[in-house]
């Protein structure tokens, strides 16, 4: 018991020394904005199940609390909310080998427990935090709490509690909990099945909690779906749709080699499997489980690849199981894994650093590239027989995991936030801090304003905003998207320009320009404020109040 306990070292210290490295990176502009706005609104008094940031209260509250280093300053405090997430990870990943370790070999528990680990605290910047990836952290936990604890109705009870945390942080992330039951479910189906039945209700008793909480919380939740525009639920499914579900995912195939090497993953396990049913279940299964995700991203329709955040850990515990059966059963790695792999984590860093413009112009050959790659990977694995070095697999690894985390690393290779780097977001961070503290320190830090601006503006201004709506988000979807301006939060929302008692109007022209507001409440707003005696900060404009 204990040489199998012992094991567990080896995660320990694959896990601990990604806190230190990464956590120069920062956050990404969407959790900054979520915690940004938790921030200003909280500073006027507001708590985080009362403010309104495009999430849902069990997210809202989890930021809230992770965000233990608020006081510091910026690169403190996103390096103390990097780190706690990591623990989180850390925690997870052991809970996810416990429980594995009751049903498979420590060799295989601790694969695919530390693919996972590595492969969530190693995620592209953009995935870091969202509420997919926390999403995907939680359904890991249930997944192991499900198996681990040895009396069935406490696993059931703890598992299910995950499984519904991993719902409610967005409700587009059910379908990372339908795939975390899958796995619970092949390896213990009386298992999945009570986690499924407990898990429900205790879903939805804790979704009308929220509501009981701030009954505002059910009108956002039918809400949000307007706030979606460019969603198929919405206008229909079109060939445009297709094109870009594909683009998004031939993206974060670039971004994550693992999620590119998926394919050759489940190849090698249907190879390994014993007896035609086996072969079938490992074909079908996976191909389930990347449907049932890539389903939520058309649903939201907005295609985002962080939206395919649960892949990442999904794709990276396969390929860890691959390595595992392969090794025990022909004394090394595989080379349709292995070789695929360090093609990849030496070429894709050498692309993905080349300038934006070429990047666009050259996208169609990078792709058919990688298509290629991961053909010759499947029909080597069809033939595969042999074995390769473990270094030269360990070293496939460490290539394979780096990519989303060097400094070049773009947030997608030629589609949305193509311009984004991890270096180049990291020091506009820091031009934004040099940029606004200057004219916060001249109006004062605690000086109430009104905003509108994106949240990671408010995030870096940080002064207190008295509204639910710190980000002006349903105005400004109201500006292009008509059938928000029908929704009872717009009103709201424009209640708080209309009726603001702040000393100071912050502006980004970019996301929302004062013209672009409704007539009656632009003229409001210009009566109140002068703008012609704007401070200028950045890309913000700071007006006074007459």
């Amino acid at each position: 018991m204990s040489r199998r306990a012992g094991s567990a070292w080896p995660l320990l210290l694959l896990l601990l020394p990604l806190a230190l490295t990464i956590a120069w990176t920062g956050l990404n502009h969407d959790v900054r904005f979520v915690l940004g706005t938790l921030q200003t609104a909280g500073g006027a008094g507001l708590s985080p199940s009362e403010v309104f940031v495009h999430r849902p209260m069990a997210y809202r509250l989890v930021m809230a609390l992770g965000d233990a280093g608020s006081s510091l300053p910026g690169p403190g405090r996103e390096a103390v909310v990097r780190v706690l997430a990591l623990v989180a990870v850390l925690l997870v990943s052991l809970l996810l080998r416990a429980g594995l370790l009751r049903y498979r070999p420590a060799r295989e528990a601790t694969a695919v427990a530390a693919a996972t680990g590595v492969a969530l605290a190693l995620a592209p910047n953009w995935d870091f935090l969202q509420p997919e990836w926390l999403a995907a952290v939680f359904a890991a936990g249930g997944v192991g709490a499900a198996l681990r604890i040895r009396r069935l109705v406490p696993a059931a009870l703890l598992g299910g509690v995950l499984l519904a945390l991993t719902v409610l942080v967005k409700y587009t992330t059910a379908p990372t909990a339908v795939v975390a039951l899958g796995a619970v479910a092949v390896l213990d189906r009386r298992r999945a099945v009570l986690t499924a039945v407990l898990g429900a209700p205790i879903c939805l008793g804790l979704f009308g909690l929220t509501v009981l909480i701030e009954p505002r919380e059910w009108r956002w939740f039918g809400e949000l779906s307007t706030l979606n525009g460019a969603s198929p639920l919405s206008r229909g499914w079109a060939l445009s749709d297709a094109r870009a579900l594909a683009g998004t995912v031939l993206n974060e195939a670039l971004a994550v080699p693992m999620v590119a090497l998926l394919p050759v993953s489940v190849v090698v396990l249907v190879r390994l499997a014993a007896g035609r049913r086996a072969r079938l279940a490992w074909l079908l299964l996976p191909a389930a489980a990347v449907l049932v995700v890539l389903a939520a991203v058309v649903l939201q329709g907005q295609w985002f690849q962080y939206h395919l955040a649960a892949l990442v850990p999904f794709a990276a515990a396969l390929g860890g199981l691959a390595l595992a059966r392969w090794s025990a059963e022909h004394g090394g790695p595989p080379r349709a894994l292995v070789l695929p792999a360090l093609a990849l984590g030496a070429g894709i860093p050498i692309v993905s650093a080349a300038s934006t413009e070429w990047r666009l112009a050259h996208g169609t050959p990078v792709y058919a590239a990688l298509v290629v790659l991961v053909v010759v990977g499947v029909l080597l694995a069809l033939k595969e027989r042999g074995r390769t070095w473990p270094v030269a697999a360990m070293l496939g690894a460490l290539a394979v995991f780096a990519v989303p985390v060097w400094p070049s690393a773009p947030y997608s290779f030629d589609a949305i936030h193509a311009d984004y780097t991890n270096s180049e977001r990291v020091a506009a961070a820091r031009l934004d801090e040099r940029l606004f503290a200057p004219v916060r320190a001249r109006i004062g830090a605690d000086t109430p304003v009104v905003y509108l601006a994106f949240g990671d503006m408010a995030y870096f201004f940080g002064n207190p905003a008295d509204c639910r709506y710190p980000a002006p988000v349903f105005v400004q979807r109201g500006t292009y998207i008509p059938a928000v301006r029908g929704l009872r939060s717009y009103r709201e929302n424009l209640d708080c320009l209309e009726r603001t008692n702040a000393a100071y109007l912050v502006v980004q022209p970019s996301w929302l320009a004062v013209d672009r507001l409704p007539p009656d409440v632009a003229a409001g707003l210009r009566s109140r404020f002068d703008c012609d005696r704007a401070l200028p900060a950045g890309e913000l404009t700071i007006c006074p109040r007459r």
